[in-house]
């Protein structure tokens, strides 16, 4: 067993300036030696990047969270439908040369000027 102490600071909102703690223990069928304590936080870390970044993305672009669907076959389709297009995001954003200008938003209204032919030509890799 391994505990984590994790402290947030917001940084904007209603609640802007006001710090959390909060302990969260994982459970793993390794042996706990101490060699092992930068390998285990460097995992955990490494998790919680990959969360903060997709899920952020999925969360709050494309509004996951607001979705009314609640059918369990509905919901894993436009799940893989979600992630695709944020695959195809990625690989758009990747080419563009001013980054602030390739925000979800941004691809969204590209991809409509043209029906879409970017986005089929992002997946083909021609432009």
């Amino acid at each position: 067993m391994v505990e984590v102490t994790r402290e947030v600071t917001f940084l904007a909102g209603k609640n802007k300036g006001t710090r959390t703690e909060e302990r969260v223990v994982y459970v793993s069928s390794l042996e706990m030696e101490p060699e092992r304590a930068e390998f285990l936080l460097g995992t955990i870390r490494k998790y919680w990047e990959i969360e903060g970044c997709l899920h952020q993305r999925l969360d709050v672009s494309a509004r996951e969270d607001a979705s009314r669907v609640r059918n369990r076959n509905s919901l894993l389709v436009l799940g893989i439908m979600r992630r695709s297009a944020m695959g195809i995001y990625d690989g758009w954003r990747r080419r563009r040369k001013n980054q602030r200008q390739s925000t979800l938003k941004d691809f969204h209204d590209a991809m409509n000027a043209f029906n879409h032919r970017q986005a089929f030509a992002t997946l083909t890799h021609r432009n």
